[in-house]
C-alpha cells in the first residue's frame, strides 16, 4: 500500500513539473490565460492522469484474473 502512495505522489509531482514547464513555454509565446483557463488546464492534466491510471489498473486486473487467456475452441 505504501508503494502505491509513493508512486501516486511521484506521478503528481511529475505532472506538476510538466504543467509548470509548459506554463513557461506558453508565456514565452505571449499567450495569457484567465483563472478559468488555468483551472481547466490543471483539471485536464489531473483527469488525464486518473484515466491513465484507471485503464492500466483494469488492464492488469484483467490479465491477472485470466480474462485475457485464449480458450481452446469448443465443439466437435
Amino acid at each position: 500500500m505504501l508503494s502505491i502512495i509513493i508512486w501516486t505522489a511521484l506521478a503528481l509531482v511529475a505532472l506538476g513539473a510538466l504543467l509548470w514547464g509548459a506554463t513557461f513555454f506558453w508565456q514565452g509565446l505571449g499567450s495569457g490565460m484567465s483563472g478559468h483557463g488555468w483551472f481547466a488546464y490543471i483539471l485536464g492534466g489531473v483527469l488525464t492522469l486518473g484515466l491513465s491510471a484507471g485503464l492500466f489498473a483494469l488492464s492488469f486486473y484483467s490479465a491477472r484474473h485470466g480474462h485475457d487467456d485464449i480458450d481452446p475452441p469448443q465443439g466437435g
